[in-house]
């Protein structure tokens, strides 16, 4: 057996450990992964006003709590409207309910936003 056999076997194995012991990020947390880089790399900068924040009682390894965050978003150009997202908030970059933010707004769905700061 060649070396990037061993490679492939050792990493088909921690992957079918990871899956029965349930270790690794879960679907919704790849999904907002994925959601975030999409808007990282493609979205549009907006204000925003945090008009509610309701933790999930979900959190991950790096300390993050989940929560569901609705947002009244200021666009440039267009009246401001209201939003719902799930995030992970972190400790050490905290969001709190009647903070202004900056958000991305994906320019395709104006409802899809992640806050990326504070304003």
């Amino acid at each position: 057996m060649g070396f990037m056999d061993k490679m492939k076997k050792a990493a088909e194995s921690a992957q079918a450990a990871t899956s029965k012991v349930g270790v690794g990020a879960s679907a919704d947390q790849m999904a907002l992964a994925n959601k975030a880089k999409r808007l990282m790399d493609h979205g549009v900068d907006a204000p925003a006003h945090i008009d509610s924040m309701t933790a999930t009682g979900n959190t991950d390894t790096p300390g993050g709590t989940e929560y569901v965050i609705t947002l009244t978003v200021k666009p440039a150009s267009g009246e401001a409207y209201q939003a719902t997202t799930n995030q992970y908030i972190y400790p050490s970059n905290p969001f709190s309910e009647g903070q202004d933010v900056t958000v991305k707004v994906d320019a395709e769905d104006s409802t899809q936003v992640l806050i990326f700061g504070g304003a």
